[in-house]
């Protein structure tokens, strides 16, 4: 199997997990996989992640252009490409509607609380966006910019983005929100979440950024 095959059964298997742990429904979110530093695969609109198959999937250059495919990509493509383009360090996207991550984006609750080292850890920060119309550019470029220097973020009204080294990186950073708002949840109802000292989660924020870069040092020269 080459490897763009390889990144089409993954992309559909990614999908089928987020559908089965109940972070997306319908034909709701949306996912990609960066093939190279021109190219993405990308869900097409109007389909459920439970159903996606390889080759249901749309190829697409990052200018736009639909490269293959039968069906009309997703409609959060520009914002996808915008991402790509902005963050080479990126992989992979996921935009799902958790439903208490949901509850929290209506009711404009911020996630970005520095309570649970996990989250901080394997996340970072959780950016906010204020509402924009879906599938405008407006929307898009909000998006883009939000992620320029996070790798989740949640949008009012709406749902989260997650990004990734791959696929299942930024399938684990959208389960974990997904965790960590029912948390919250529990611990605003238990009277309000405690905080980590101050100065905490910037320590643990630099902790994972090594991590990672080191990551990344060592699949460069294996």
């Amino acid at each position: 199997m080459d490897e763009e095959s390889r990144l089409r059964e993954d992309l559909c298997r990614i999908g089928r997990r987020l559908y089965e742990r109940h972070l997306t429904s319908g034909a709701g979110g949306s996912i990609s996989v960066r093939t190279s530093m021109n190219e993405i695969l990308i869900k097409p609109s109007g389909f459920s992640l439970a159903d996606m198959r390889p080759e249901h999937v749309i190829k697409m250059s990052l200018k736009g252009e639909i490269l293959e495919g039968k069906y009309p990509p997703s409609t959060d493509a520009p914002w996808h490409i915008m991402i790509y383009e902005a963050r080479p360090d990126v992989n992979a996207i996921i935009h799902v509607h958790p439903p208490i991550c949901g509850g929290f984006a209506c009711a404009g609750f911020s996630l970005d609380v520095p309570t649970f080292t996990e989250v901080i850890i394997q996340v970072g920060r959780i950016p906010l966006m204020d509402y924009a119309t879906p599938t405008t550019m407006e929307y898009a470029r909000k998006v883009a910019e939000h992620l320029r220097e996070a790798n989740a973020l949640l949008m009012k009204n709406h749902g989260v983005i997650t990004l990734g080294l791959n696929l299942e990186q930024a399938f684990q950073r959208a389960e974990l929100l997904e965790d960590f708002a029912r948390m919250l949840l529990i611990a605003k109802i238990l009277g309000g979440p405690v905080l980590l000292p101050e100065g905490e989660a910037h320590k643990l924020r630099t902790l994972e950024s090594e991590r990672w870069r080191m990551k990344i040092v060592e699949e460069l020269y294996k």
